[in-house]
This record gives structure tokens, C-alpha cells and sequence, in this order.
């Protein structure tokens, strides 16, 4: 389960076994899973263990997702529609000293897959996963899936069909409880749409994840929204 363990624990995620101990006055994390990390930590410190922005894994070659819906969204005019996708779960854990925290190891029990998002000489490379259109909250693989809500706006006076979602994991706010839950935005003007992220848990019982993208200071602009102009 998401949360905070104390060291010596272990914890169990699905398939993956997490364990801290103590070796002849060194301090270890040890992941067991198909591809087994073993690091030496400097104290015996609080295991944090939070989903992530889901861009990270395999590697980190970008830092957009696009959510593909299995069934297109016809909006009419000046309308809007609230539902639900679902979004795929990489986790991070960290480590935590008097709330300074420092990221050690990252998963996902996933299959990544990558797109491309628009045309060859000009679109943008993106994380891929592939989603049902729910009209309520869906039950998920809470380590594998995570819930996303989406608000989408048809701001246009023309009806609009949607059959993909772009989001930069800079601006994503993620949240959890039993779960992982991201509130998103989507407005459409025209043939385009802004996507954005909502600081809002869809549970009174939700923690926020920590942003790893902005704890490791990568640099982003200040704009909190990204713009899907290469197709809908």
C-alpha cells in the first residue's frame, strides 16, 4: 500500500517485495522483483513509497502521456461532460529525513509502451495507454491503474469529437489513498484543446504525492497547462 513504513519493514506491492534492514552497520534497500535493486542508504530512514508521474519508466525519454479513449467523445456545443479514465501506475520510493526527502528507486508492474503525438518531422514522443470511457468510478489495479477524473469543455459554438488526451507530467498533481487519482481539465476551442491538472483528491482520505519531476528540479516553464494543437 501507497504511504509512509518505518525501517526493517517490508512491504509488499503486487508482484514486488520491499525491504530495508541492517548488514554489519550498513543500512540497505533491497527490491525484489524481476529486476532486483540493492542500495546502501546512509541511516535507517522512513520508507516513502507514492505513485509517480507515470513518464519515468522505462527510461525517462519524455515527459508527456497520451491517454488514447477506446471509445471516442462527441461534445455538443458549448457543453461539458464529466468521467472517468484510467491512467498508468509507475511507483517511487523515497527516502525521508526530517521531511527532506530523496528519491532511491522507481517501478511500474505496466507494459510501457510510446507514441507519437501528431506527425513525424513535427510531433512530440509520448508515453501511451490505452483507456475505457467510465461514467463512474471504475475499479482498478491500484498498483498497475490509477483513476482520472476529467472535466471536458467544448468552449466552441461546432460540435467536437475526442479521441486522445496529451497531459506534460510537469503540471500533474496526483493523489492517493488505496489508489491513485489525478483531476484533469480538458478544453476544446475548435480543432484544439488546453489540458490541465486540478489540485483536488477525489477522497477526504487522500495524500498528495510528492511531484518527483520538481523534486529533482528539472526544469519546466511556468505555463500550467498544456496545448493539443497537432490533433484531437
Amino acid at each position: 500500500m501507497f504511504g509512509c513504513y518505518e525501517f526493517g519493514k517490508s512491504v509488499r506491492l503486487d508482484t514486488v517485495e520491499i525491504e530495508t534492514y541492517e548488514d554489519s552497520g550498513l543500512y540497505i534497500y533491497h527490491r525484489k522483483s524481476d529486476r532486483e535493486v540493492t542500495k546502501v542508504i546512509s541511516s535507517a530512514s522512513t520508507l516513502v513509497i507514492n505513485p509517480v508521474e507515470p513518464v519515468t519508466q522505462p527510461k525517462e525519454i519524455t515527459h508527456y502521456l497520451l491517454v488514447e479513449m477506446k471509445k471516442p467523445i462527441s461534445l455538443a456545443p458549448l457543453s461539458h461532460l464529466v468521467f472517468f479514465l484510467t491512467f498508468p501506475v509507475e511507483i517511487g520510493i523515497y527516502v525521508s529525513v526530517k521531511k527532506n526527502m530523496e528519491h532511491i528507486d522507481s517501478f511500474t508492474l505496466t507494459n510501457p509502451k510510446y507514441t507519437l503525438y501528431g506527425i513525424p518531422h513535427k510531433g512530440l514522443v509520448c508515453k501511451f495507454w490505452e483507456s475505457d470511457v467510465y461514467s463512474n468510478i471504475p475499479d482498478v489495479k491500484p498498483y498497475h491503474e490509477g483513476i482520472m477524473k476529467v472535466d471536458l469543455q467544448n468552449t466552441s459554438n461546432n460540435w467536437a469529437e475526442l479521441k486522445k488526451i496529451v497531459f506534460d507530467a510537469y503540471y500533474m498533481k496526483i493523489f492517493y489513498s488505496k489508489f491513485a487519482f489525478m483531476s484533469t481539465v480538458v478544453k476544446i476551442y475548435g480543432n484544439q484543446a488546453r489540458t490541465s491538472f486540478k489540485e483536488e483528491p477525489l477522497l477526504g482520505d487522500m495524500k498528495k504525492a510528492v511531484e518527483l519531476l520538481r523534486l529533482r528540479k528539472i526544469p519546466g516553464v511556468e505555463k500550467r497547462e498544456f496545448l493539443m494543437e497537432l490533433g484531437l
